[in-house]
């Protein structure tokens, strides 16, 4: 159930206990978590709006309306076609989108050069556009880019048009990318050891990208066959964007929050260095692919909160609403490794914002997934990814009420 008008326009703050979305109560004078039952005043917390959202309604009673959702469909998730595009290598799906990109990023030439600042060496190639010092940190282009607003068709794959109008600026830089993956591999070693992660690094395997994104807010009732009991669930997020596919999306998917208050305009300052910029895919596997990482996902957070093996939803009803002007370029590092005789495969990714890091493996017939959240800190306030999990409903009475029961 997909509904598309009177969205109201409100500020919702990011919760610090959960992470899931507060919304205002002007009663209490303060930001409310429903999820949780958290507050916030006030005054102490002003979220920017940038986007709109809906306020999730409660009763009196302190029931939730769940009337966006409430009419239900059946469910089943496509697990085999989120399976066979993990096995995508970037150049695969380059060659696949854009040869033209391809074939000019494999001939670009080498080159160095002195800074006219402080005569340091300054490494490059010849699709970039921008250069930065990493001695004086002095940053410039050639042929004036910075000024004209000029970036290298070179490092775009797909049609310039397609490219987002607003990104994510890199916080991350490629050093501390490297270091967050060889700790993630050092931490994980029982999965990962198998893997030649420093010869990679030392390569110049590790890419950095721009991938184009959407951003939606989602609400979800489902019905789920959880051991021998079916049970109901209600799930939201909020500011959640999915990948417009483009890199291995179920991975990336694992690398939120995202802070979106610092999102600015795509142009050469934010794309400095080697980094490539994806425009938007068309895709006739898109809904499809949506519907099974959406499956899978909610699969495991059900597991995980009920303490069940293989859940499985029966059916759903959802409320998905794309931000208007919510297609935003994402800085991510990438990672892979392929060894198609023993049929094995490693998919790195980097939060170029957080420095959270996710690497997915299939080793032995088997698919493993772990994390590392960075010691870089940032703020997570106004316009944020906001991640409700999963909270078991039960009907109470019309008007689409339901209360909350506690999770056992």
């Amino acid at each position: 159930m997909q509904a598309k008008t009177n969205t109201i326009s409100i500020g919702v703050l990011r919760c610090n206990v959960c992470g899931a979305p507060m919304y205002p109560n002007p009663a209490r004078q303060a930001f409310f978590c429903p999820f949780c039952g958290s507050e916030v005043p006030f005054g102490k917390w002003q979220p920017g709006l940038r986007y709109n959202h809906r306020k999730l309604e409660i009763s009196e009673e302190g029931y939730i309306c769940l009337k966006r959702v409430a009419v239900m469909s059946s469910h089943a998730g496509n697990k085999e076609l989120l399976a066979a595009r993990r096995w995508r290598t970037f150049d695969e799906v380059v060659r696949m989108f854009d040869r033209r990109a391809f074939v000019t990023y494999k001939n670009r030439k080498e080159f160095s050069f002195s800074c006219p600042a402080c005569g340091a060496d300054i490494f490059g190639n010849s699709t970039m556009s921008m250069f930065a010092c990493e001695y004086c940190g002095t940053k410039y282009s050639f042929e004036d880019a910075a000024e004209h607003g000029y970036i290298k068709v070179a490092r775009i794959i797909g049609y310039e048009g397609m490219l987002p109008s607003q990104c994510l600026p890199y916080e991350v830089k490629p050093a501390e990318a490297e270091a967050y993956i060889r700790s993630l591999a050092s931490r994980h070693g029982d999965m990962l050891n198998g893997f030649p992660i420093d010869c990679l690094l030392q390569s110049g395997k590790l890419l950095a990208v721009y991938a184009p994104g959407r951003l939606w807010d989602r609400q979800f009732l489902l019905e789920v066959s959880a051991g021998s009991k079916l049970k109901k669930f209600y799930v939201e997020w909020i500011n959640w964007v999915s990948l417009c596919n483009s890199l291995d999306e179920e991975t990336f998917d694992r690398l939120q929050p995202w802070n979106f208050d610092k999102a600015g305009p795509l142009n050469p300052e934010y794309v400095e260095g080697d980094v490539r910029l994806m425009g938007t895919l068309n895709d006739n596997d898109e809904l499809e692919l949506r519907d099974a990482l959406l499956t899978k996902r909610l699969c495991e957070e059900i597991s995980e909160a009920c303490q069940v093996k293989e859940p499985q939803i029966r059916k759903w009803g959802y409320d998905f609403t794309k931000h208007k002007n919510g297609t935003i370029a994402m800085p991510v590092y990438y990672l892979e490794y392929r060894d198609l005789e023993n049929r094995r495969y490693l998919n790195v990714l980097v939060n170029g914002q957080t420095g959270k890091t996710v690497a997915a493996a299939y080793i032995n017939g088997k698919e493993f997934c772990c994390e590392l959240a960075s010691d870089r800190f940032v703020p997570m306030t106004g316009e944020c990814s906001m991640h409700a999990k999963p909270v078991a409903v039960e009907y109470v009475k019309p008007k689409f009420l339901y209360k909350t029961m506690p999770l056992r």
